[in-house]
């Protein structure tokens, strides 16, 4: 295994493929908590990043609701899951040959749970984001979610794209349940 190559020395179709988990991560544990996805993608030119759009929620977040703080600790494990997700990606077979060491990929999911971070307040941030990182790693593991982890990265791998109906259809097949 090479150790802390440049991103630049890693082939492309294995860059990609780690941002198909990545992404796939994010739709495998959002499902598992009824966060439905629009679509995901791999961005052009190449699919070195990408996106995952769930549907909105129909309401916002209130402090006094308690089912709101666990709605945003969903989203933080939610964001979680794309960092490990990917690993699970650098972990065996080719990208075991090609990881990078540490990766950076996560710092726009980062970004993106400081609001929720901010509602929750937690008296020990890190031990909130361990918390669920472990969470979104659980479910990832899982293993007819791993199987469906892996067929939604294949589909966004081949297509850099996929929808809500293919989604479904993969996480409900016999095999992935």
């Amino acid at each position: 295994m090479r150790r802390h190559p440049e991103l630049s020395a890693i082939p492309a179709e294995i860059r990609r493929a780690a941002c198909a988990f990545h992404e796939a991560g994010h739709i495998i544990v959002g499902w598992h908590h009824e966060r439905y996805v629009t679509h995901a993608w791999l961005r052009p030119p190449f699919g070195f990043s990408g996106e995952t759009c769930f549907e909105p929620y129909r309401k916002g977040f209130r402090t006094e609701r308690l089912a709101d703080l666990r709605r945003a600790e969903v989203e933080v494990t939610i964001l979680a899951a794309g960092h490990c997700g990917e690993m699970i990606y650098w972990n065996e077979g080719e990208g075991l040959r090609w990881y990078p060491g540490a990766i950076h990929s996560h710092d726009d999911d980062l970004e993106q749970m400081r609001p929720y971070t901010a509602f929750l307040q937690p008296a020990d941030e890190a031990a909130l984001l361990a918390r669920c990182a472990r969470s979104a790693a659980a479910i990832l593991y899982n293993p007819p979610m791993l199987a469906a982890q892996k067929a939604i990265a294949g589909v966004l791998f081949e297509r850099r794209r996929i929808d809500a109906d293919e989604v479904d259809a993969i996480i409900r097949r016999p095999t992935a349940r």
